[in-house]
């Protein structure tokens, strides 16, 4: 089961960040943090901090099986290291939804950052359980 979660969870990871990049390509400009598409944006977003917390209950469960023994620790601290910068940027993200947010560019610096963060543990956490084999 967590190979599923994972992938689900993996699969939300693109979908939220397209919400953002979509409204910045179509209209040349962010969106303004009361909008229905940050709105949307926050959701999916929850949607995926949710699925990976259940990916990381899931693996612990499964951290006997052969694949994530064969994958070795750096498998491992990747996939920890992704959920907890996803929660680091969840806390970023729910603090620029307030309009009078002081430091707003460094707060979305930061969350752009968290975000690249996330993708490379993810795809560094998958690769290397991938190379482990089943």
């Amino acid at each position: 089961m967590a190979v599923y979660s994972g992938w689900l969870a993996a699969a939300l990871v693109p979908l939220a960040a397209l919400v953002p990049l979509v409204i910045r390509l179509r209209r040349g400009k962010r969106a303004a943090p009361t909008e229905p598409s940050v709105r949307l944006h926050v959701v999916v977003g929850l949607v995926v901090a949710a699925a990976s917390f259940v990916h990381t209950l899931l693996a612990v469960v499964a951290l006997g099986s052969p694949q994530a023994i064969a994958a070795g620790e750096l498998a491992l601290a990747m996939g920890a290291l992704a959920f907890l910068v996803l929660l680091s940027h969840t806390g970023l993200g729910l603090q620029l939804r307030q309009p009078k947010l002081r430091r707003r560019a460094a707060k979305r610096r930061q969350h752009v950052f968290t975000a690249i963060l996330i993708t490379v543990s993810i795809g560094l956490h998958a690769g290397l359980l991938l190379e482990a084999g089943p």
